[in-house]
């Protein structure tokens, strides 16, 4: 049945005060019965569509597999899946089954000892659900060293009634969602999300960005963090939408693939962080951008990290010709702990605006009256509001706040939850400020450099660095003061572009860099090293960890291709 005929899809709305996401979820699926709710695109791009009643029938397929090979609901389980099909079915099932999903990244050789193993742990998780391809690394990373397994394992392409000598004995779930930071500045950690949370977020992504039943979002982030699995798989959900979800690692391996995507699909709805948006101006040729049509992507978010200044131009002047409007094109900012979504929508800065110094070199988030309501620019030692244009901690709060971390003692969770004015906020460790209705996120508490009192974050200089060749990577470095002091020092770490050709006189470009990071911002640097793609240690999401870069230094010099320290001896790579 087409949409047209069905009028009842258009007023959609997750009831923020009554009902359960069982419900919501399910009249959904009755709604749109006949009609696609999810595609799902394989590595050639092919589509396997499930209308609402294919996902209805996949559904209870696997509620009823769980309740043969790991007894009655409701789980907490812990979902190691890849993207696609199967992971959506196993979220659906858990949320209509009223259990709590924890999804995560596959496991990794460079995963720390007992990843799993803690998440279990601390989740409480019944069992984890994987592939046969990937049983045996679950399996390792879950045993402790006691040889006792922290839950059960259930392979869903080849399940087993799951037995198995657990240390404990899971407890009753208590959240539909449990999901897990980015880790850049620590680690990872565990986030519960209430129905209400839920659906508070969702309301406001609906209000704010214009997302229903005439939304084809199409995703490839993800499905482990708060954007991809909130924003890009429940909401359309709960909004009887239609998504388009592809791997991840396609989007990588080939940029275009995602704007082909978007313009095959007609979607309307799509975005990313800042490195993807910089992916597709560096990697997709005239030709594979020659034949796409983004006349439908009315809606072009970037956010997770500060967006540098005209980046956000740049990709809409190397796409207008293929029908993307400048007006689709905008900055957002949110969090896990905020269930995903904290600021940004569509609409165009004033071309007269007077952007403060210390905003100048990012994008804004723009703010509506709901948005600047619930943001506090905070003194980060007092707590006291900072005064429009001035640079403090982003404080958060409102009703999809979550209100703890689990597994964390008081202190942990008093560094980051704060009550000020009767209120409490979320302190997000961000450093920015409001100016002419916009939130400028201009890097991290825990990742500046203070040059004689003045703070200057280590995205700033990354992105300076970067503009003195074009093979060096503003999204794939890491800056950090040397230590205590105030006097500007630095090093900074940068990986090359995918396929940069050797760097023609090298020694050039790093006075080049210096020079300019002087005059600028005071920053000096004492070592530039510049390495290979891929090198420095990122997130489960992609983002640099520049704490452990800090850690690793010594051994990353050694991996550099060119490595240069001012007024020292040369040191050979």
């Amino acid at each position: 049945m087409p949409l047209e005929q069905l009028p009842a899809l258009r007023q959609i709305r997750p009831n923020p005060v009554g009902g359960t996401l069982k419900h919501d979820l399910e009249h959904v699926l009755s709604l749109r019965r006949d009609t696609p709710v999810v595609t799902v695109l394989d590595r050639r791009g092919r589509a396997t569509t499930l209308t609402g009643k294919d996902l209805q029938d996949r559904v209870d397929q696997t509620l009823q597999l769980w309740r043969n090979h790991i007894g009655p609901g409701p789980h907490v389980l812990v979902a190691a899946l890849p993207a696609g099909e199967d992971f959506v079915v196993s979220l659906v099932a858990s949320l209509i089954g009223e259990g709590t999903i924890v999804p995560v990244a596959l496991p990794r050789k460079t995963d720390p000892p007992g990843r799993l193993e803690n998440i279990a742990r601390t989740c409480g998780a019944t069992a984890v659900l994987c592939t046969s391809h990937s049983r045996s690394a679950v399996e390792a990373q879950l045993a402790d060293h006691s040889g006792l397994t922290a839950c059960s394992v259930l392979a869903i392409d080849a399940p087993e009634v799951a037995r198995t000598t657990t240390a404990y004995i899971p407890g009753a779930p208590a959240y539909p969602v449990i999901q897990h930071t980015s880790g850049s500045t620590s680690r990872p950690k565990a986030v519960p999300i209430s129905a209400q949370q839920i659906r508070e977020n969702c309301s406001l992504i609906q209000s704010l960005w214009g997302m229903g039943s005439d939304t084809v979002l199409v995703n490839w982030l993800p499905h482990y963090h708060d954007m991809g699995l909130m924003g890009c798989i429940i909401y359309p959900l709960l909004s009887a939408a239609h998504s388009v979800q592809m791997s991840p690692f396609d989007m990588i391996r080939r940029p275009a693939s995602w704007l082909e995507a978007i313009s095959t699909h007609r979607g309307t709805l799509s975005g990313g962080p800042t490195f993807a948006f910089m992916e597709c101006l560096e990697r997709i040729s005239d030709a594979e951008a020659r034949d796409l049509d983004l006349s439908s992507w009315t809606r072009a978010f970037c956010g997770a990290e500060p967006i540098p200044s005209g980046l956000l131009d740049r990709f809409h002047d190397r796409f207008a010709a293929n029908g993307l409007a400048r007006e689709a094109v905008f900055a957002c900012y949110g969090m896990a702990e905020c269930t995903l979504f904290a600021a940004g929508e569509p609409g165009l800065r004033p071309a007269n605006d007077d952007i403060p110094a210390p905003f100048k070199n990012v994008e804004g988030c723009l703010l509506s009256a709901t948005t600047r309501a619930l943001i506090r620019i905070a003194d980060p030692e007092t707590g006291g509001e900072r005064s429009e244009g001035e640079t403090g901690e982003v404080w958060v709060r409102g009703a999809s706040l979550s209100e703890s971390y689990l597994g964390e003692d008081d202190s942990a969770q008093n560094e980051f939850f704060t009550d000020a004015d009767g209120t409490t906020w979320l302190r997000t460790g961000d450093l920015g400020g409001i100016h002419n209705g916009r939130l400028y996120v201009t890097g991290r508490t825990k990742d500046i450099i203070i040059v004689r009192g003045r703070n200057v974050a280590s995205a700033e200089v990354e992105w300076l660095a970067a503009r003195e060749h074009r093979d060096l990577n503003p999204s794939a470095a890491a800056a950090f003061a040397l230590g205590p002091d105030e006097n500007g020092d630095a090093d900074l770490f940068i990986e090359l572009r995918t396929g940069a050709a050797p760097m023609e006189n090298p020694e050039a470009v790093a006075a080049r860099i210096r020079k300019s990071l002087a005059a600028s911002s005071g920053v000096q640097l004492e070592t530039i090293s510049v390495l290979r793609r891929g090198t420095l240690p990122r997130t489960s999401s992609g983002k640099i960890r520049r704490q452990q870069v800090m850690k690793d230094r010594e051994s990353l010099l050694r991996e550099a291709v060119f490595f240069d320290r001012a007024a020292f001896e040369r040191v050979a790579p």
